[in-house]
């Protein structure tokens, strides 16, 4: 398993919130933002968290790359370039809106690449894919995370049960 030492932690929060009317982000859920509730579930199982297609007052905001609008491939790809440049091994992502992470998020996906059965956004990608993704996205190919995944082979792994909220109907069942 991958040191937390040698991981960053990524949210992903650079969506436009459409179905949710607002900035989900922000939204609370026991007077708690729900992007809180992610860096919580993440910062321990890594080295630092930085916050991906945003700026952030609380944090590090990435700006995703190669540009605004590539989805939520376009923070992984901030957050493996940023990844590489800090000398770190990996990332571990999940979104913004993100329900039910567990505190062993990190062991459960290692090694990478990986993804969450059920949840493609939830993540853990060697640092090292940063070049090859930035130019599948420079490109214009398939900018899914499910092409990605497909891409380096990533296995898929049973995470438990995790949601995530699209709608303000969503948050009470947080």
């Amino acid at each position: 398993m991958l040191e937390p030492s040698r991981v960053l932690g990524a949210v992903l929060a650079g969506g436009l919130s459409s179905r949710f009317g607002s900035d989900k982000a922000l939204a609370l859920v026991s007077n708690r933002r729900l992007i809180d509730g992610v860096i919580a579930a993440l910062q321990p199982q890594v080295a630092a968290v930085v916050i991906c297609g945003r700026e952030w007052p609380d944090g590090l905001g990435l700006e995703d790359r190669p540009a605004a609008g590539m989805g939520p491939l376009g923070g992984l790809c901030a957050a493996l370039l940023e990844a590489q440049r800090r000398g770190l091994d990996a990332v571990l992502c999940a979104p913004c809106d993100a329900i039910g992470l567990p505190v062993d998020l990190l062991a459960r996906l290692s090694p990478g690449p990986a993804i969450a059965a059920g949840q493609r956004s939830v993540g853990l990608w060697p640092a090292a894919y940063g070049q090859s993704l930035l130019a599948r996205l420079a490109a214009g190919g398939d900018r899914s995370i499910r092409g990605w995944a497909t891409a380096c082979n990533a296995r898929e792994v049973d995470c438990g049960v995790l949601g995530n909220v699209n709608r303000p109907a969503d948050l009470p069942l947080c």
